[in-house]
């Protein structure tokens, strides 16, 4: 039974597991407050990143959503730690396809194998199955994910729930947005609080908020979770983060400044925005049937809503002087043909995220649709000056 209308603005919590999930559209006003309440067991955050000259230096990853295309990031990651120079990222947020890869990344390179495994070794069956006749009959999808909650599980248990608190603990924080469709709202889970409760209530949790991440409207069906209201259990739907998001980098809407208070001295920060798609996107003439009309709507919603959200974060970064990079599929790279989950085509897209982390990049340095702020002329000025 969903949260009663007249109840909706009553503070919904997780039963036994406090602190676990923000507002992502809240602008708090004492985010101190705000951390305490919220990350009750978070040590002082980015307690043990790397200083330079006194300075905390933050490392901040976030990965978009992307369907299969998800196989991009896991790839870069992979082809990241062999270069040799991947950090440990003080912060790591993920969306759909990216909240798939995001527990994986937190961990570090020894989870390097399994985010391969699961971006290279299985079809779409072993994802979804189809059930397109109830879907369209007034069902709540077109497939059904129980497959994919298989697969999460057989990842996600008490020992890496123990991995994800360890980190926790040590000041590091994991979130991964979801979409409450009730109140059509962005929500940042703290995957980090859910863990440290290692109970069975605390995987079951942590998995259902990874695939309610990864469940694309309409073709997968929503998450239940249990919310209590009023001391009584209510049932919220949850879908895929990219509905209200498709990257973030903090988990409630205030600037980067804001945050300063819950450092002792104000950070250094960098930003690295792994896009699992194409900016640019491949032309593809449309067939005149309504579910190719309307997929195709949607993808271009969603391209230019990312969009959105790509200058939105590069506007935050210009403005508290934190360095932005961002990758995303080159435009070269061959378009896909065929079923949603192909594994050829999510081998050759891992092997090319994986050439690219070995290289380097290249990381942009602000959205390709931004115009460069120093004119040719006066870039050319400046390094004659620089030269002199």
């Amino acid at each position: 039974m969903p949260v009663p209308t007249a109840m909706a603005d009553e503070v919904a919590t997780l039963p036994n597991i406090e602190g676990s999930r923000f507002w992502a559209d809240e602008a708090p006003a004492d985010i101190r407050e705000e951390y305490r309440r919220r990350m009750p067991n978070l040590t002082q955050i980015g307690a043990e990143a790397e200083k330079i000259n006194g300075r905390t230096q933050i490392e901040i990853l976030a990965l978009s959503g992307g369907g299969p295309d998800g196989a991009f990031g896991a790839g870069l990651l992979t082809g990241w730690t062999e270069r040799g120079n991947r950090p440990e990222f003080e912060l790591v947020t993920g969306v759909s396809a990216g909240a798939i890869i995001a527990p994986f990344a937190f961990l570090g390179p020894e989870f390097d194998p399994q985010i391969k495994e699961i971006w290279t070794e299985y079809e779409t069956s072993q994802i979804a199955t189809p059930q397109v006749l109830p879907g369209i009959l007034g069902g709540d999808a077109l497939a059904n994910t129980a497959p994919l909650r298989g697969l999460i599980a057989k990842y996600v248990n008490s020992e890496f729930l123990r991995r994800v608190a360890a980190e926790y603990r040590r000041g590091r924080v994991l979130t991964i947005g979801t979409t409450n469709l009730d109140a059509k709202r962005p929500v940042v889970w703290n995957m980090g609080e859910i863990a440290i409760h290692d109970s069975p209530d605390a995987i079951q949790l942590f998995r259902d908020v990874i695939l309610a991440s990864a469940s694309i409207p309409g073709l997968f069906p929503p998450v239940n979770i249990k919310v209590m209201v009023g001391g009584k259990l209510y049932d919220e739907l949850h879908v895929d983060g990219g509905v209200t998001r498709q990257i973030y980098v903090t988990p409630v809407n205030l600037p980067f400044t804001a945050f300063d208070a819950l450092y002792k001295v104000r950070p250094d920060r960098r930003l690295y925005l792994v896009q699992n798609g194409k900016l640019n996107p491949d032309y593809e003439p449309v067939e005149q049937q309504t579910f190719t009309i309307a997929a195709s709507s949607i993808s271009t919603l969603l391209l230019n809503q990312n969009k959105g959200d790509l200058y939105r974060i590069y506007r935050m970064a210009l403005d508290a002087g934190v360095e932005f990079n961002l990758l995303s599929i080159p435009t070269e790279f061959t378009p896909r043909d065929g079923k949603q989950f192909d594994r050829k085509y999510q081998s050759a897209l891992f092997e090319e995220g994986r050439t690219l982390g070995r290289n380097g990049g290249p990381w942009l340095k602000r959205p390709p649709d931004v115009p460069d702020p120093m004119p040719a002329k006066t870039k050319s000025a400046a390094k004659k000056q620089a030269a002199n």
